[in-house]
């Protein structure tokens, strides 16, 4: 047998019990449940610590996405309260919010900062929407990053509507700058749908958000494309992110 071993490796045959196991993508430090804020007016709020970088992981507490906040409860607002957020970031456009109303949070909290960025889509549906979203709201991507890299900011909590699309887009470039793997991305952005069966998200929308990146050559030349200054990326990196030993 050994003979035959040595005899297959001369040939250039490699037997999968002789290969190196290739290097797992690291995982997620929570579960997706450890990582949800229980609400009772909305269930797609969540915190992204815990999600792996490629240094590390996001701390905990630091950064959360979310649904609307104008239909929390009182306990809603209470369990807010508990995670002493010092910025809530609106990106959903006057008229939803004249439709829907403001943040509970803007009108009966303490939280120091409450700051609008307006996104929208002038054109398109599905992944085609999510390329136009990017094209159009220069100004928004770049507010976010700056955001993120001013530590006086955080905790900070940003959200659309439903949570899932602007959110998701402005989750997976922020995701995608600290190094995530594309597989984690992905299972975060599809958590929309696990936790409220009724929103409708595809993969080949994000994958949209990829092919976008990826064409203007990769995440750097994308965000510097959009305004963002070149020290931001490192400057949240430093903020958010708990380096480990791999």
């Amino acid at each position: 047998m050994r003979r035959l071993v040595y005899l297959l490796v001369l040939m250039g045959v490699v037997l999968p019990a002789l290969a190196a196991p290739p290097n797992p993508s690291p995982t997620p430090r929570r579960t997706h449940m450890q990582r949800a804020v229980l609400l009772e007016a909305t269930r797609n709020t969540r915190d992204l610590g815990g999600l792996p970088t490629r240094n590390g992981f996001i701390r905990d507490g630091l950064v959360y996405r979310s649904g609307a906040l104008c239909f929390l409860t009182e306990a809603d607002v209470a369990t807010m309260q508990a995670l002493k957020l010092s910025t809530v970031l609106e990106l959903r456009v006057d008229s939803e919010i004249n439709k829907d109303g403001p943040d509970r949070l803007a009108l009966t909290s303490s939280i120091p900062h409450h700051l609008r960025l307006p996104m929208s889509s002038s054109r398109g549906r599905g992944a085609e929407a999510y390329a136009v979203l990017l094209e159009e709201n220069r100004q928004a991507i770049r507010g976010f990053f700056e955001l993120l890299a001013n530590r006086r900011s955080l905790p900070l909590l940003f959200h659309c509507s439903a949570g899932k699309d602007r959110t998701g887009i402005l989750t997976a470039l922020l995701l995608e700058s600290l190094g995530t793997p594309r597989e984690v991305i992905l299972d975060d952005y599809m958590q929309s749908v696990r936790n409220s069966p009724g929103l409708v998200v595809h993969p080949e929308w994000l994958e949209m958000v990829f092919r976008v990146v990826d064409g203007a050559g990769g995440i750097e030349a994308f965000l510097k494309s959009k305004g963002v200054p070149a020290q931001i990326p490192e400057a949240i990196r430093q903020n958010i992110e708990e380096p480990v030993e791999r």
